[in-house]
């Protein structure tokens, strides 16, 4: 039932994206209610949502900083927040803007073993994001692995090219788990390259770049 659950949130997510926040409402909602069981808490999520649409901003994108992931932050967030999935904290790190997200209560209850250490941060150009690292608890434990590649769909589903977003998927499946400590994982999508490490202090970090 749990990995139904986590399966399905990401599916709700691209109903959002596909159908247009705020005339996709009434769909989305529809979509939740065939879903039997595992998502009783969804409805809750997303009953923010047509107000939370209607007052999107976006920033002025009119000039862009060159060799950047093609993703702006606001496209990050827009789905994310309105979801609350994950709440933002805006910054610098070396003089860098930088906007960290982590798991919100609602999403906190979701992933109990990961939700202590999570941690997403969209470096540079909010117009041009120039990388994107997330951190996640990574133990012996099967739950760390299960709900780590869960919350990775759901961060990804909000903002990936949908050809970046399936393969990425389809690839963290089969090598999150396997990494091994002080070992790492590596592939390219697209323009953008995706390194997996694993850290001695219970950690799994996923770094985006863009290709070279």
């Amino acid at each position: 039932m749990k990995h139904t659950r986590l399966l399905a949130i990401p599916v709700i997510m691209l109903f959002i994206v596909a159908c247009g926040l705020s005339n996709g409402v009434q769909q989305i909602q529809s979509a939740v209610t065939q879903l039997p069981g595992v998502l009783t808490s969804m409805p809750t999520e997303l009953g923010g949502i047509e107000t939370a649409a209607s007052a999107q901003t976006s920033s002025d994108c009119t000039t862009t900083t060159p060799g950047g992931l093609g993703i702006t932050l606001d496209k990050v967030k827009s789905v994310l927040q309105i979801t609350q999935q994950v709440t933002f904290t805006d910054g610098t790190v070396n003089g860098q803007p930088v906007s960290t997200g982590t798991l919100s209560s609602t999403s906190a209850s979701t992933f109990p073993s990961i939700s202590n250490g999570f941690s997403a941060q969209f470096i540079g150009d909010p117009c041009n994001l120039s990388e994107i690292k997330v951190t996640t608890p990574r133990t012996d434990q099967q739950s760390t692995v299960d709900e780590g590649i869960g919350i990775l769909n759901i961060l990804f589903a909000g903002f990936m090219p949908p050809e970046v977003d399936l393969p990425l998927l389809t690839w963290l499946s089969e090598n999150y788990g396997n990494v091994p400590v002080s070992g790492q994982a590596q592939t390219t999508i697209g323009q953008m390259q995706f390194t997996l490490q694993r850290s001695k202090t219970n950690t799994i970090t996923l770094d985006i770049l863009p290709v070279k």
